[in-house]
C-alpha cells in the first residue's frame, strides 16, 4: 500500500510505501541533476564522502561502529545515470523497531544518522575532511580505472558516447580520470551545496508498516533548507545522425564487442517496450533463439530500449570472423519485426514475462523504490498493474509501426586483436 506523495519543500517530494511482508526499513534520498563533463566526476565523490563520514562521525571507523549497533543497519551510496539526468542517491537499510531487544527505536536512530551525514558532513573551511576525501578520491579514480576490466559495460559506454556525441549522455556515469583528478576538497564541497539548494529531491519509504514519526522527522529536517531546485528533463530526443557513425577500438583480447544503437524520433512507449521484448529482452527472443542458439554465432546477444533517449541497443559478444555475419543477422531480426514476422503468442509469452518481472520486484523493496523513482521520470505515473496492461494492450500493428521507425545510428566494435592461441587472459 502507498500513500499519495506529500511535499515537503521546494523540489521535495516524499512517498511512502508499506507491505507486512518486509521485516526491515528502508528509506532513499535520490537527488537529480544535470549530467554535465564538468561536474559528473565532483558529483561522483561527493555523493560517496557523504557515506564515509559526517560531523558526527568523523571516520569510517565510527560511522561503521554506530551502523553495527543498530543491529547491522546499513547507509551507503550509489550513481548513475538516466539519459541527460545524473541520479546521486543516499539510501539507508535497518531491522523493524519490532525486534529491536531493547525497546528503542531504531528508525529514529537511523533517521538521524542519515540526516546527519546528509545535511552535516565532516568538513570544515567549506572543504570536507582531508583523509576522507583522499580516500574517497582514490575509490573513484579506481572505478574509473577499472571499468575497462568489465568489457561489456565498457562497450556499452563507449557506444553512448558514440552515439550522443554532443549531448549531456555522453559524458560518463562517472566522469574521465582528468576530471576526477582535479577534482579538490573544496570543489567536491561546492557540489554538495549545490545539490542541496538546486537539486530535485525524491525521497522514498518503504516499510513494513506505517510509521507516524517519519514524516514529520523529515519535514523538520528539510523544510528549511533554502532551496532554488533546477528542473532536468529526463527524456530527450537524440537526432540520428545523417549517416551511420562506425566506431572500432582494437584492444588485445580474444572476444569482440559490438554494440548497434538504433534510434526513433517518434516513440511510442509501450510498443517499443513490446519490440525490445520480442527482438532481444528475453530468453526466447528473436536475437536470442536466431542468432545466438540456431546460428551460434556469438557469445551472448541482446536489446535494451533506453525510453530515456528514445534509443534501443543491441550488443553481443562475437569472435572477429563472426561480426560482419552477425551484423546481418541482427538487421535480419529486426526486419523480421518490420514484417510482421512473430506470433500472437510470441507477444503474450512477452507480457508474461514484463508481468513476472515487476512481480519479482514488488518482493523486494529495492525493487518498489525503483518502481516509484522510474514513474517520477514520466509525464503518467502509472501502478505496475496499469504499466501490464497498457503492454498487453499493445497490437501487432503498433509492434510493427514502432520498429519501422527504428534507425541505425552507430555501431561500435571493442576490435579483439589476440586469437585464442595467444597467451594470457582476456580482461
Amino acid at each position: 500500500m502507498a500513500q499519495q506523495p506529500v511535499f515537503l519543500g521546494q523540489g521535495i517530494s516524499y512517498t511512502e510505501l508499506y507491505d507486512p511482508k518486509f521485516k526491515t526499513c528502508s528509506l532513499y534520498f535520490r537527488f537529480y541533476v544535470k549530467r554535465d563533463a564538468a561536474t559528473c566526476a565532483e558529483n561522483a565523490l561527493m555523493i560517496d564522502l557523504l557515506t564515509n563520514c559526517s560531523a558526527d562521525y568523523p571516520t569510517l571507523a565510527s560511522l561503521t561502529l554506530q551502523k553495527q549497533s543498530l543491529y547491522g543497519a546499513s547507509l551507503h551510496s550509489s550513481r548513475g545515470c538516466v539519459g541527460d539526468v545524473q541520479e546521486l542517491t543516499v539510501s539507508a537499510h535497518w531491522i523493524d523497531d519490532r525486534f529491536a531487544l531493547d525497546g528503542a527505536s531504531v528508525t529514529d536512530a537511523m533517521l538521524k544518522l542519515m540526516l546527519g551525514c546528509l545535511l552535516r558532513p565532516n568538513a570544515e573551511n567549506n572543504a570536507f575532511d582531508a583523509a576522507a576525501f583522499r580516500f574517497c578520491k582514490q575509490n573513484l579514480l579506481d572505478t574509473i580505472d577499472c571499468e575497462i576490466n568489465q568489457k561489456r559495460s565498457y562497450a556499452m559506454h563507449r557506444a553512448a558516447e558514440a552515439a550522443f556525441a554532443g549531448e549531456p549522455a555522453a559524458c560518463p556515469p562517472y566522469g574521465t580520470r582528468e576530471s576526477a583528478e582535479a577534482v579538490t576538497a573544496e570543489s567536491a564541497y561546492a557540489a554538495w551545496q549545490r545539490m542541496l539548494h538546486t537539486a530535485p529531491l525524491e525521497i522514498v519509504a518503504v516499510l513494513p508498516e506505517e510509521k507516524p514519526n517519519l514524516l514529520p522527522a523529515l519535514r523538520e529536517a528539510l523544510h528549511t533548507l533554502p532551496r532554488e531546485p533546477q528542473p532536468v528533463v529526463f527524456e530527450s530526443l537524440s537526432p540520428v545522425k545523417p549517416e551511420v557513425k562506425q566506431v572500432e577500438e582494437p584492444m588485445p583480447v580474444t572476444q569482440c564487442k559490438l554494440v548497434m544503437v538504433m534510434k526513433t524520433q517518434d516513440a511510442d512507449h509501450d510498443a517499443m517496450r513490446m519490440v525490445n521484448l520480442l527482438l532481444g529482452g528475453t530468453t526466447g527472443s528473436l536475437l536470442f533463439v536466431n542468432v545466438r542458439e540456431k546460428r551460434s554465432l556469438c557469445y551472448y546477444c541482446a536489446s535494451r530500449y533506453l525510453r530515456s533517449k528514445h534509443a534501443l541497443t543491441v550488443d553481443c559478444g562475437v569472435r572477429t570472423e563472426n561480426l560482419e555475419e552477425t551484423k546481418a543477422a541482427i538487421t535480419e531480426q529486426i526486419e523480421t519485426l518490420c514484417s510482421g514476422g512473430f506470433t500472437d503468442e510470441q507477444m503474450n509469452e512477452c507480457a508474461m514475462y514484463y508481468e513476472h518481472s515487476l512481480a519479482s520486484a514488488s518482493d523486494s523493496q529495492s525493487g518498489l523504490a525503483a518502481w516509484v523513482f522510474t514513474q517520477k521520470q514520466t509525464d503518467a505515473p502509472r501502478t505496475m498493474e496499469e504499466s501490464a496492461a497498457d503492454l498487453r494492450a499493445v497490437t501487432r500493428e503498433q509492434v510493427i509501426a514502432a520498429a519501422k521507425k527504428l534507425q541505425l545510428d552507430t555501431v561500435y566494435t571493442l576490435l579483439a586483436t589476440k586469437s585464442d592461441a595467444d597467451d594470457g587472459e582476456e580482461g
